[in-house]
């Protein structure tokens, strides 16, 4: 595959999920915010978000761009 694909592929799959979560986001923080605070709600928090994170970390690693290839192979191993 080549690396334009894979841009394309996490572009698209950052634009899908950026939805889902804006179109849920209302109804999930009404629902974290009545519930009384425990160790599922925090697991429950870190497993929702901190992917997109990772998403987003990654989306920035591919289009910014990188003079010496050296560095973009160590990054990319």
């Amino acid at each position: 595959m080549s690396l334009q694909s894979v841009k394309y592929i996490h572009a698209s799959m950052a634009t899908f999920w950026t939805y889902d979560y804006v179109c849920s986001l209302h109804e999930e923080w009404t629902f974290l915010l009545q519930s009384r605070w425990n160790k599922m709600k925090c697991l429950y928090i870190i497993t929702r978000y901190l992917p997109f994170i990772f998403l987003a970390m990654d989306l920035s690693m591919y289009f910014t761009p990188n003079e010496n290839p050296g560095v973009c192979d160590v990054v990319e191993s």
